[in-house]
């Protein structure tokens, strides 16, 4: 993750020249710096918000102080900073918060790290590529909130009641349930085998609704969360096999949930999620990507939730053309029966402007590009009252700059 020196001043950080990011050779202590800077204009131009337009900017800095033992191995700790605003003709909102921070070490024995996190490291979900999450949106923002199916980019410029039910869908076919929960967990990453596999587990006592420190917020209110169950006792487990060749980058992949949720009559029941797929490169220039998921049952009953997403997306050059279909099925989770259905057609394009990798100097890696996209969503409902089908069209452009 990366950061935008103009932006430091809003972080309260000097707005000077970060110092490389570098791993520390044996005895030797080091800090490296990571963040990104995104903003973006979205529209809906048709559907419940037609013609709002909103301004979007996302800035997040991860600092990660790091020594190296005698022996090799790499201690670190990594905290992140996040601040989202929007900006519309009616309303206008920011939030400040920290939302992960973590312990680890790493050497010959994989990755162990402790603290309030997603439940794999980046290097498996949640920055583009990924392993585990093997469809994608390349031609959007690499950090943050993203195009990528759950990536929730697109929904921040529909309205508050209409994203929650969006976005309580575009998890299924992405990856298992609650793999972006944050709540405080130990997680193990083991090494990878030189026939490509490697896998990971993670474990939580707690599943916490809002994880993190929230440090000030401002504007309109955020909505409150969906009532959710109590749960505990968050099991996540990934597997991944890597084959790369001349001609082709292939990956299999496959993530796992169950977790122990208390029902409304007094009982513990346990609830699992499964989501796998492939994923691969072609010549360095056409990308692909498939998965599926599926949970053991619905939290409130009504349909068993599942999901389908394939991507397909072309790099030539400085571009990347691309985009991904999605359909997902899911009971209603905003107290009203019934199920949801959710198809989602996006596309977009992205332009690199840093074709050197290296704006700040110094042998930093940055990136920086402009995008472009445009994403269509119907949402469909079998609740016993008939409800209209609800669909639209947003329109998004922006820009990202990201160092590490």
């Amino acid at each position: 993750m990366q950061v935008l020196l103009p932006v430091a001043a809003l972080l309260g950080l000097p707005a000077a020249p970060v110092a490389a990011q570098s791993l520390p050779g044996p005895g030797h202590f080091a800090v490296a710096l990571s963040g990104f800077q995104t903003a973006a204009i979205a529209a809906a131009t048709d559907g419940p918000s037609a013609g709002e337009g909103r301004v979007l900017s996302e800035t997040e800095l991860e600092v990660s102080p790091l020594r190296r033992t005698k022996g090799g191995t790499l201690l670190g700790a990594r905290g992140v900073i996040n601040l989202t605003a929007a900006t519309g003709r009616q309303t206008s909102s920011w939030r400040a918060a920290i939302p992960e921070w973590s312990v680890f070490a790493s050497g010959t024995f994989g990755r162990i790290e402790v603290g309030e996190r997603a439940g794999f490291p980046q290097s498996l979900v949640g920055f583009t590529p990924s392993e585990i999450a093997l469809v994608s949106a390349p031609f959007g923002p690499v950090g943050g909130t993203r195009l990528d199916p759950d990536g929730r980019l697109p929904t921040r410029a529909l309205p508050g009641p209409l994203a929650a039910r969006v976005n309580a869908l575009s998890t299924l076919g992405y990856a298992a349930r609650f793999y972006a929960d944050r709540s405080a967990k130990a997680i193990w990453v083991t090494p990878r085998t030189r026939s490509g596999f490697y896998g990971a587990v993670s474990y939580a006592p707690t599943v916490r609704q809002r994880p993190g420190a929230l440090l000030g917020q401002g504007g309109q209110a955020a909505l409150p969360l969906p009532a959710q169950p109590r749960r505990k006792d968050l099991l996540q487990a990934a597997a991944v096999w890597n084959h790369r060749s001349a001609d082709l980058d292939l990956t299999l992949a496959a993530t796992w949930s169950h977790v122990r949720e208390l029902g409304v009559d007094g009982r513990w029941r346990g609830l699992g999620s499964v989501s796998g797929g492939v994923s691969g490169t072609l010549h360095d220039t056409w990308a692909f990507g498939l998965s599926a998921g599926i949970d053991s049952r619905a939290p409130t009953g009504g349909a068993r939730p599942y999901g389908v997403i394939a991507s397909l997306d072309r790099v030539s050059g400085p571009w990347t053309v691309g985009g991904y279909v999605q359909h997902a099925r899911a009971a209603r989770r905003d107290g009203v029966p019934g199920d949801d259905t959710l198809d989602v057609i996006e596309g977009g394009a992205s332009l690199q402007i840093d074709r050197n990798h290296d704006l700040l100097g110094a042998g930093r890696y940055t990136e920086a590009r402009v995008f472009v996209a445009g994403y269509h969503f119907r949402l469909a409902t079998n609740a016993p009252q008939p409800e209209p089908v609800q669909q639209g069209l947003v329109i998004l452009a922006g820009a990202q700059f990201s160092f590490f």
